[in-house]
């Protein structure tokens, strides 16, 4: 029973993960902190069903494990434009690692604006060749005269399975501030 409830923990810590990317020069300008907790559920020895917890900070302390990385100089990130998540620095948005991706397939559903947006996409990794599971949330954006994005917000639910190791999970999201927002996009945004 200890043995598959270790084997679970140590599943919800390594989960998402494919090969971790070096920091390379990326789009930081729309990366928003991103809260994302999950329940994992499987089965001991005996049949009974386990759960585990994770959330954010498990994803970012495996990426910093990976890259030899202190957990704290980094953080968890949606990339609006590139449809994902990512760890990167705090300090300067800085790529470092792909966690999830939404923006293979996905059906959206907006307002005439576009301010407004509910869509359904499949979970993939780095892992698996197949999606994992999907997600589903609403997305709220506000843009400025000059149509700069000046406030964002994405909240829902996913679900995902990994058969290989016999769990599934299922759990919530929503962003936050904006990570990181350079000199040219405070201008561009109003900000200065």
């Amino acid at each position: 029973m200890k043995m598959k409830a270790l084997k679970l923990l140590t599943l919800a810590s390594v989960i998402g993960f494919g090969p971790c990317f070096g920091a390379v020069a990326q789009e930081q300008t729309n990366q928003f902190l991103m809260s994302w907790m999950a329940s994992g559920f499987t089965t001991n020895a005996h049949g009974q069903i386990i759960a585990t917890n994770l959330n954010a900070q498990t994803l970012i302390n495996k990426v910093a494990a990976d890259n030899g990385l202190n957990p704290r100089d980094l953080c968890f990130v949606y990339r609006v434009e590139k449809l994902d998540t990512a760890v990167v620095y705090k300090t300067n948005g800085v790529f470092v690692s792909d966690v999830y991706q939404m923006e293979y397939t996905y059906q959206e559903i907006s307002n005439p604006p576009a301010t407004v947006n509910v869509w359904e996409a499949l979970l993939n990794d780095e892992y698996h060749v197949n999606a994992l599971g999907s997600t589903f949330g609403i997305e709220q954006k506000t843009f400025n005269r000059a149509g700069y994005l000046t406030g964002y917000s994405y909240h829902g639910t996913f679900h995902c399975a990994f058969p290989e190791d016999n769990v599934v999970f299922t759990g919530s999201f929503s962003t936050g501030p904006r990570v990181f927002l350079n000199l040219a996009d405070a201008v561009a945004a109003g900000e200065l």
